[in-house]
């Protein structure tokens, strides 16, 4: 491709990147390139756009960046004695209104209301700086429980569907410039008079709306991923003013440049996204051969997305790095942290004192005399395994709320589990041997965890999990059937009183496991409280076996109980190292005496040790009536655990 050439060379003086010099395949540009656009008739898009939306948009791009702003509003002073800028924004919407591409998706929307810089900028990256990574109180918390922490772009729930939404609107902005770019090129070339050609340069120029932000995002991107040899000519070659006038002109190569970046990305980039770059410059050719606009944007999408990848391996490099360093310093950095918000008078201590009291007081009414590490261990269970719909928790857990959350989730979840199995143990009694009833139980874990869904909604799927409970029942007992609608309904209506977080039954079984679970709690806090927290970190997240050696699945992808306890003994431990000295006005005891009997509580290291389900003791015979049945609906009586017929 020519990159210079003079206007009387009308389809190789002008870049196809933009189309300005291809031939022309829309006959409504060519049927009226010399008409002047004072003359056209005021189309709908006209029509919609007021004055004050038209300065919104200048004065908002102005705003992100003013080079821009002065790029796109020159001729507005250049030119005020031709058109005023209503006037040009005017015949800019017009001109893309008359475009083919707009007869089939909606470009003048976009155009008019996309934010103006791209959805991945320097800025939206800002985190991924090393010092931002070890500045990040969430992230240096985070790393103690979580050993594969990486950063990927957050595209879930609402929000990231919202984002999805913008950065699409934000594409389509860009094909619509760039189709301006190409019909006003176009216009440039075949302009037979002085006057002609100043007003379409006036309108070349008033588009320059989200193309120069483009470049000068992948510019700003990549000076943090070259190193210092390379920054000379990264600024040289990606020159937004420079690029800016070479496509006013006509004279921009951007295959050209979009090859020396595929070289420049693949010399600092994994080998694993060359692919992907290639995938890029594929785009890019096809879009500069076969003039395809689409094809342009999804390159520098594809660029961007790149650069965004790339600056996401170099900060989750920089975590696997640092991650020893970060935990380690886990205790010291936060208490830095959180004493400067105390001192500023940003965060409040009265909270999290007044839960200590009131956990100490309860245990003192129960003739204990717990040491303090003791009682926080027992707040902290006991506020997990609230029965209220949100517990409670002092602010001081401001950074472990989710964990929190999720812990909750699978205790309930695991709750709900056992009540459901229970109801068919009930069911089932000695009908089938003790080998055959274990397998059925596991085949019907498996089963409710997938009616239930990653959401765990019991409630909502209770007709499916009582037919897949009848179901397995008919099957073991050898049944013809595999419906029962009598049995259906009695398995129904006790699940319905029994799995609401609300109900007698689910109470128990929370107080069950605060019960028979505090003590192992409380020796196995005692016991890891007195390693160093990155000793505590590899005790309890083991590393990662390779892929090829890791254990096979279990059968149902659901956390244990005793895992459960690895987890709160894990947040527990770290919680009291940071906040002991600051809110309980306590160091961690040298020797704790745990509440209950020695031999019933296992440390940490021990936690996989076979414990009583919350399904056993009291709770079981809160799933039998006095007679060994189901609470039962009004209807038919069970004889011998089966609706009679």
């Amino acid at each position: 491709m020519e990159g210079n050439g003079g206007r009387g060379r009308r389809n190789d003086s002008i870049s196809s990147v933009m189309s300005l010099g291809a031939d022309n395949t829309s006959p409504s540009w060519t049927d009226d390139n010399n008409k002047a656009p004072a003359d056209q008739r005021s189309s709908r898009a006209e029509q919609e756009l007021n004055h004050e939306a038209s300065v919104h948009m200048l004065s908002q791009y102005a705003h992100e960046d003013p080079s821009y702003m002065d790029a796109s509003t020159s001729s507005d002073t250049d030119h005020s004695d031709m058109m005023s800028p209503l006037e040009i924004r005017h015949a800019i919407f017009e001109l893309l209104e008359e475009l083919p591409e707009t007869a089939t998706v909606d470009l003048i929307t976009p155009y008019q209301k996309a934010a103006m810089l791209p959805p991945v900028t320097q800025d939206s990256l800002c985190e991924l700086d090393v010092g931002r990574i070890i500045n990040n109180p969430k992230l240096r918390h985070d790393v103690n429980f979580d050993r594969e922490l990486h950063f990927r772009p957050n595209l879930d729930g609402t929000r990231g569907k919202q984002k999805l939404k913008s950065a699409d609107e934000y594409w389509k902005a860009l094909l619509a410039e760039l189709e301006i770019y190409r019909a006003v090129g176009f216009r440039l070339m075949t302009s037979r008079s002085a006057e002609e050609l100043e007003y379409w340069t006036c309108m070349i120029k008033a588009n320059q709306i989200r193309l120069p932000g483009v470049f000068s995002t992948i510019h700003e991107i990549l000076k943090t991923l070259v190193p210092e040899r390379d920054q000379a000519i990264v600024a040289e070659r990606l020159d937004v003013d420079m690029i800016m006038q070479q496509i006013c002109k006509g004279v921009f190569d951007l295959l050209d440049l979009a090859q020396w970046l595929a070289t420049i990305l693949k010399a600092h980039c994994a080998p694993m996204r060359d692919e992907w770059i290639d995938q890029m410059v594929e785009q890019t050719t096809k879009g500069v051969h076969e003039g395809d606009q689409k094809a342009v944007v999804v390159g520098l999408r594809q660029t961007l997305a790149i650069l965004e990848a790339m600056k996401l391996d170099v900060a989750n490099h920089q975590i696997r790095h640092l991650r020893s360093l970060l935990i380690d310093d886990t205790v010291n950095f936060q208490q830095k942290y959180h004493i400067h918000k105390i001192a500023a008078n940003r965060f409040k201590l009265d909270g999290a004192r007044n839960w200590f009291k009131e956990e100490q007081t309860l245990l003192n009414g129960c003739n204990l005399a717990p040491t303090p590490l003791e009682t926080f261990s027992s707040a902290v269970l006991r506020s997990l395994l609230a029965q209220s719909n949100i517990p409670h928790f002092p602010d001081t857990f401001h950074l472990d709320y989710e964990r929190l959350r999720q812990l909750r989730s699978d205790v309930h979840n695991m709750i709900q589990m056992n009540m459901c199995c229970s109801a068919f143990d009930i069911l089932i009694k000695d009908k089938a041997n003790e080998p055959t009833r274990a397998a059925a139980r596991k085949s019907l874990q498996v089963n409710i965890s997938a009616i239930v869904g990653d959401a765990r909604l019991y409630l909502e799927n209770l007709e499916n999990i009582s037919a897949e409970i009848v179901r397995l029942v008919l099957q073991l007992e050898g049944a013809d059937v595999t419906f029962d609608s009598d049995m259906m309904s009695i398995v129904e209506h006790h699940l319905r009183a029994e799995l609401p977080l609300s109900s007698s039954a689910f109470g128990i079984q929370l107080q069950t496991i605060l019960d028979t679970q505090l003590p192992r709690l409380c020796n196995a806090v005692n016991s890891s409280s007195r390693l160093p927290i990155l000793a505590l970190h590899d005790m309890m997240l083991p590393p990662i076996q390779p892929a090829g050696r890791r254990a096979p699945a279990k059968a149902v992808a659901e956390p244990l109980l005793d895992e459960i306890l690895k987890r709160i003994t894990h947040l527990t431990v770290i919680h009291w190292h940071v906040w002991s000295p600051i809110v309980y006005d306590v160091q961690i005891e040298a020797d704790v005496t745990p509440l209950g009997s020695p031999g019933n509580n296992p440390d940490a290291s021990h936690m996989n040790t076979n414990t009583a389900s919350p399904s056993s003791g009291p709770s079981t015979p809160q799933m039998q009536s006095q007679n060994g049945g189901f609470t039962q609906p009004p209807g038919p009586s069970i004889t011998n655990g089966r609706s009679p017929k």
